[in-house]
């Protein structure tokens, strides 16, 4: 893996680690049905949505994985986290420029 790949990796990991830590002021996570897994995820892969504008297969993996936890916890669980997630990544792509 080069150095950029390499260092771009990083930089996601840790965009993801501070979604998640923005998540968290605005939900109590111990009180969410997700594991800490799930969670990550699902975080990962909306940043992944987010960065992939116009890229359908990324929107498309997304919403089958909110389909699936949908269907394990309900959309009433999944919808506000997936609101918040997209809301924070607008504010860091924001932050970016």
């Amino acid at each position: 893996m080069s150095w950029k790949a390499q260092h771009h990796k990083i930089y996601e990991a840790r965009v993801v680690a501070d979604s998640l830590a923005r998540l968290a002021k605005q939900f109590d996570l111990t009180t969410l049905p997700f594991s800490e897994e799930e969670l990550q995820t699902l975080a990962k892969r909306a940043r992944e949505s987010f960065r992939a504008f116009g890229s359908e297969e990324k929107k498309e993996r997304l919403a089958r994985y909110k389909t699936h936890l949908s269907i394990l916890y309900g959309e009433t669980s999944v919808e506000p986290v997936w609101a918040a997630l997209k809301e924070i990544n607008n504010e860091i792509g924001y932050e970016e420029k």
